[in-house]
């Protein structure tokens, strides 16, 4: 073979291995994309892939399934009968001899749900009325008829928790209402009642909004969901006391904008996610992220087992030396010392990349971690 050839063949094989290896970078990077959807600090352990479970049984194997030895078995409690039946008989069921009083009485308490209920269709017949002194005209109410339709308040509520509690498709709910109550309703009915669910609703859901802007202390989480098969997001808004939640299309300031509005003034707790800090400075980040997310990379990078020790220690420190409530001179001076112990361990040198990554989230809402210090009611988590 002439070295012309040689050359050539080894031109043309070192051109089909960069274009294998394009190939393989590029299906490494598309299967790291999709592990990283179960592998990080923000995904739940029921849905991490490849976590210990618990082995399965094997006859070998000297703990068995079940109760244990010795173990008090505990029974449902028997519930309160709201009738009894009293089951007898008149004759021998083998030579049909007439029977007396029975030996014993022997009890057995049963739970049944009843038989489906047929709709009841009602026909209110509405009174109207002049008043004889105001000459005002109006109509006479009753809280069982609907604001619109012919479908009662029942029918509305049922439909709806089918939809939204049961996870129930309008196809299942129409099944559901005709073999549970012989009611026969179309799928677009089904649409329509959910919103007339909602427009009754309204006027609670606008006063929980109204004191989630007036709350001192908010706690703020968005995650991800998908409406008709596209990615949106979910926003709760929480107070001790109730949760206020939007749907957006939008993981942005402005979603936090539209709902707190510029009256908002108190602290609100949350994750690294930047539109916070963009919307406002009265801030506490999480710790119970920041944990999570340290200790997932300390599993998997040796660099961050001292930084994760670090600040799972400085977060226990914290958390007893408030325990007792003390004054604000105290947690002031708690304040400084966290945050001089903070920026010794962002100020290091580390080689990693991830572990440098997360020095970042550390460090960009640096004046957010200890804001729980200053204002007792505020939780660090």
């Amino acid at each position: 073979m002439h070295e012309e050839d040689i050359i050539k063949q080894l031109k043309d094989e070192m051109e089909r291995l960069k274009r294998e290896n394009e190939l393989l970078k590029d299906q490494i990077a598309k299967l790291e994309a999709r592990l990283a959807k179960y592998e990080n600090a923000h995904t739940p352990p029921s849905l991490r892939r490849g976590r210990k479970r618990k082995k399965e049984y094997n006859e070998g194997d000297k703990g068995k399934p079940g109760q244990k030895v010795g173990h008090k078995g505990v029974s449902r409690p028997l519930a309160s009968p709201d009738k009894q039946v009293e089951v007898t008989a008149d004759r021998c069921p083998d030579c049909g001899t007439k029977l007396g009083d029975p030996v014993r009485i022997e009890s057995k308490i049963i739970e049944e749900i009843p038989e489906p209920l047929p709709i009841i269709v009602t026909e209110f017949k509405i009174a109207h009325y002049t008043c004889p002194s105001c000459h005002k005209e109006f109509t006479a109410s009753d809280p069982a008829i609907p604001v619109e339709g012919r479908f009662g308040n029942n029918v509305i509520t049922q439909t709806t928790l089918l939809k939204y509690e049961d996870r129930l498709p309008h196809r299942k709910i129409q099944n559901a209402l005709k073999r549970l109550h012989g009611l026969t309703i179309c799928p677009a009915t089904i649409l329509d009642l959910t919103r007339r669910a909602a427009d009754a609703v309204q006027p609670q859901y606008d006063a929980i909004q109204d004191r989630v802007r007036d709350a001192p202390i908010l706690y703020v989480d968005e995650t991800s969901i998908h409406v008709q098969g596209k990615k949106q997001w979910i926003w709760a808004f929480t107070t001790p006391s109730e949760t206020f939640v939007v749907i957006r299309k939008s993981r942005g300031t402005k979603v936090l904008k539209e709902v707190l509005t510029k009256r908002f003034k108190g602290i609100i707790v949350c994750d690294g996610w930047k539109p916070y800090a963009k919307f406002t400075k009265r801030l506490q980040r999480c710790w119970a992220h920041l944990l999570r997310e340290s200790k997932d990379l300390a599993d998997k990078i040796e660099e961050a087992v001292p930084l994760h020790q670090a600040l799972k220690d400085l977060y226990e420190e914290l958390t007893i030396a408030i325990e007792n409530d003390p004054p604000p001179e105290v947690r002031m001076e708690l304040w400084n010392t966290a945050r001089a112990k903070l920026k010794q361990w962002v100020m290091k040198e580390y080689t990693s990349v991830k572990v440098k990554k997360l020095v970042g989230k550390i460090t960009n809402g640096f004046d957010y971690w200890f804001t729980f210090l200053i204002h007792p009611a505020v939780e660090p988590t």
